[in-house]
């Protein structure tokens, strides 16, 4: 799978003309054949369902081969073209399975599935996360996405336009995700880390360059956690829990101690309440009999 990087930016749209569809059996001609340039897709005189037989005089003809387990363009129902086996490719047109090319050969546009991979001894040194293939189709050639630091590259551009956004990819032979190919240098040179600048996804490590200018990791990347990330985590959890503990202790000591006082200080009141009532019946009780015995001796 070749490196890529998308640069969003505006630029003018021109939409491409159409070709005119023409009939199973009819006379056509592959130089019609064309990339749409807004979206990628392969179209000729023939339509999505037939190919044309060949540059000149040619006729159009049912489709021998599908790339995509869905293609594009057949109605539900029909009875689909078969797909390739290992070791073979079909062409955009579908005129047939083909033998995988060798590096050098001529490839169709974006077709790094068209290109031999190098020989299993080499392969665990190319394979990567972003050319897994080990192999790519750049300017309508194919060759063995191999370079490394300091060695020439190509750099393939393509831009795909919806009439207001225009995405552009970049594509290149250095071995990713260790290198990208320098758009000026024109040499593969170390991607960047996480937090370090960059201007493109192909610029860093991660192949997310966020919106701020700096590498980051891609959306959905799982998170991994150290060990000692986990034993500082349970500590502080643990450490939470005492804290809790400790605060809840203290606010039902307090209360039981606030309800102690309260229940002596109740008590002492009571006790002075009760007593005052006693001084006061005492001295009713001394005065009636004062009453009583200063009216007898008068």
């Amino acid at each position: 799978m070749a490196h890529l990087a998308y640069l969003f930016a505006f630029i003018p749209y021109v939409p491409a003309g159409h070709a005119t569809t023409v009939a199973l059996g009819s006379y056509c001609s592959t130089t019609n054949n064309r990339i749409d340039p807004s979206s990628g897709h392969f179209s000729g005189e023939c339509g999505d369902t037939r190919f044309c037989s060949g540059p000149t005089n040619g006729t159009c003809q049912p489709r021998l081969c599908r790339r995509d387990e869905f293609p594009f363009g057949f109605d539900r129902g029909t009875v689909l073209p078969p797909l390739c086996k290992n070791g073979t490719f079909c062409p955009d047109e579908g005129s047939g399975c083909k033998p995988l090319l060798s590096v050098g050969e001529t490839c169709q546009y974006d077709r790094d599935d068209q290109c031999a991979p190098p020989t299993p001894a080499k392969s665990h040194v190319l394979a990567g996360l972003r050319n897994a293939e080990e192999a790519v189709c750049l300017k309508a050639k194919c060759m063995h996405a191999n370079g490394t630091l300091g060695h020439p590259c190509v750099l393939d551009t393509a831009m795909y336009s919806d009439g207001e956004f225009t995405n552009t990819i970049l594509r290149h032979n250095c071995q990713a995700p260790m290198f990208y190919c320098h758009s000026t240098e024109g040499v593969c040179v170390p991607t960047q880390k996480l937090g370090l600048s960059c201007t493109s996804d192909q610029e860093c490590r991660s192949f997310h360059c966020g919106a701020a200018g700096a590498c980051l990791d891609p959306a959905g990347t799982p998170v991994n956690v150290e060990v000692w990330q986990l034993v500082i985590t349970g500590l502080a959890i643990l450490a939470g829990k005492m804290m809790v503990f400790v605060i809840v202790s203290l606010v039902i000591v307090h209360r039981r101690l606030r309800k102690k006082r309260y229940d002596e200080i109740r008590e002492y009141y009571e006790e002075q309440t009760s007593l005052r009532q006693c001084l006061t019946k005492l001295h009713a009780a001394a005065l009636d009999n004062y009453e009583k015995q200063r009216s007898r001796y008068d």
